[in-house]
């Protein structure tokens, strides 16, 4: 897969008691489609299986999705990786683990160990100010 253009993460509208809004979600996914963006990123904290399916659900084979895989823990990116595949993304998005501040050489490990638990193409993310790495 090669990365080209712009992809952005989807917002994930709430309802009033806090729950996902699959209806404005699709709207969001709509919206960002009819815009031209290249791809979508969806990821959310704990909901973030239940949307990861759903934005592949409206979206189809439209535009490439991204599951982000960011977590502190490499073993939670890893679950977060393999369920990624498992709902079909076309790619993951990782990143440093946050607030470890990782040497580049654990970075790489990171980096790996997500890959081999799901075997999809990696959009590396990079927040020097956030993540503590250049």
């Amino acid at each position: 897969m090669k990365f080209e253009g712009i992809y952005t993460p989807a917002v994930t509208p709430l309802d009033p008691a806090g729950h996902i809004d699959n209806a404005a979600f699709a709207d969001v996914i709509e919206s960002l489609i009819e815009a031209k963006v290249h791809g979508i990123i969806a990821q959310s904290a704990q909901e973030r299986f239940d949307l990861g399916a759903f934005a592949k659900q409206v979206i189809g084979t439209r535009l490439p999705l991204i599951i982000g895989t960011g977590a502190t823990r490499t073993e939670d990116s890893v679950e977060y990786a393999k369920a990624a595949k498992e709902i079909g993304a076309d790619a993951i998005l990782v990143s440093s683990p946050p607030y470890a501040l990782p040497t580049e050489r654990e970075n790489a490990v990171h980096a790996l160990t997500v890959d081999r638990a799901a075997n999809l193409p990696i959009m590396l993310y990079n927040y020097p100010v956030r993540m503590g790495v250049m």
